[in-house]
């Protein structure tokens, strides 16, 4: 059954295109000119700030939501996000202003119309709808990315992006306009302290885990395409417990079941203990197994980037997305990839079909092994 979220993309792609351009044909006819200013309202009180996608672009988006709190303490910030995003926000504690537009269309609509807002950020690299999102709100200050000809009319201010550049620098770039041009980004204040601190997790099991003598595995991915090798994680997991003579603990959806049990069946065989959590746990859950675990390994997720929010060492293995633009890498955070010719070939949100996923088929063993000796004994040459 397809989601509202996919139906609604669906839409986009469809006729996101002319709605653009019947908005910017309404906005012409009404001004007598393009959209474009430069100055600034005297006072910014109410900030509107989109961001379409999932869970890691939304991990990514938090220091910058973050840079802008700090700028402007007192204004009201509204986050248009989808509804799975919710959770992470609750972490973040950003969810009481969030609207979730997939959940109720309506409701943002009558959100826009009734609000006013000074500025509307749009952090939607591609799609259409949410530059409509920011002309109904009729903010006199709209930035967002001067990438789509089609919706670049409905923006009064345009940032160039780099498709190759590191996500976190392309949100912050959006700050220009608001005279906000030093600030750094850093991911570890994606929470910026507002975590819950989850000592009392609602799976009581994870207690034992405490002592972080584990290492957490997710082997799961939004698509096939991402995914590793099952018999590739489960030699992983063996040989990392064995060296390291620590725990395996693996995390996922529901669906990675049977990835999750036969890497946890692999290293009991191998005489280390581990678990599988896969379906079992909820996001705060997962957050305190990542204060207190040794390493992360995983491929590109969502889940890796609260690994690296948390401040959790992480090898994140990559293939058909771009290691460059979603990747923290200093010393805490290894990134795997293949040097294949066709990868990366996943770009916003679309990628090429592949029979042979060879970006993910050619990572081998010893490459992730090595990054995760490193990562817990910095020492090892």
């Amino acid at each position: 059954m397809i989601s509202r979220t996919s139906f609604l993309k669906g839409i986009d792609s469809t006729i996101g295109a002319f709605i653009c351009h019947l908005f910017t044909t309404i906005t012409f006819h009404i001004t007598k000119k393009t959209p474009v200013v430069t100055a600034l309202p005297e006072c910014i009180s109410r900030i509107l700030l989109i961001r379409p996608g999932g869970l890691g672009d939304m991990i990514i988006l938090l220091p910058v939501v973050r840079t802008i709190q700090k700028r402007f303490p007192d204004a009201t910030i509204d986050l248009v996000c989808e509804k799975r995003n919710i959770n992470v926000l609750a972490l973040a504690g950003l969810h009481e202003n969030a609207i979730a537009y997939d959940a109720s269309p309506f409701h943002l609509l009558r959100k826009l119309i009734r609000t006013r807002y000074d500025v509307v950020i749009d952090t939607e690299q591609f799609h259409h709808f949410s530059s409509v999102f920011g002309i109904i709100s009729q903010a006199p200050v709209r930035i967002g990315f001067n990438i789509n000809p089609r919706r670049n009319p409905l923006y009064t201010h345009l940032i160039n992006y780099d498709t190759n550049g590191f996500e976190g620098d392309q949100f912050m770039n959006l700050l220009g306009p608001l005279n906000i041009t030093d600030a750094k980004y850093d991911i570890t204040r994606a929470f910026n302290g507002n975590t819950p601190l989850i000592n009392k997790p609602t799976c009581k099991d994870l207690t034992r885990h405490a002592d972080k003598s584990f290492i957490l595995i997710h082997p799961g991915a939004s698509t096939h395409y991402k995914r590793w090798d099952t018999a590739k994680f489960v030699q992983t997991a063996k040989e990392t417990a064995r060296i390291h003579h620590l725990d395996i603990i693996c995390i996922g959806a529901s669906s990675d079941t049977l990835i999750t049990t036969a890497i946890v069946n692999g290293v009991r065989d191998n005489g280390s203990s581990a678990w599988s959590y896969a379906g079992a746990l909820n996001l705060p859950d997962i957050v305190y197994l990542m204060k207190h675990a040794r390493l992360f390994i995983g491929t590109d997720s969502g889940m890796s980037h609260l690994a690296t929010a948390t401040g959790l060492p992480t090898v994140i293995l990559f293939g058909p997305t771009n290691h460059s633009k979603w990747s923290m890498r200093n010393a805490h955070h290894a990134v795997i990839h293949a040097n294949v010719p066709c990868a990366p070939c996943f770009i916003f949100g679309y990628h090429k079909p592949c029979r042979t996923i060879t970006c993910m088929n050619q990572i081998k063993v010893d490459d992730v092994l090595n990054a995760c000796n490193k990562q817990i004994n910095p020492n090892i040459a």
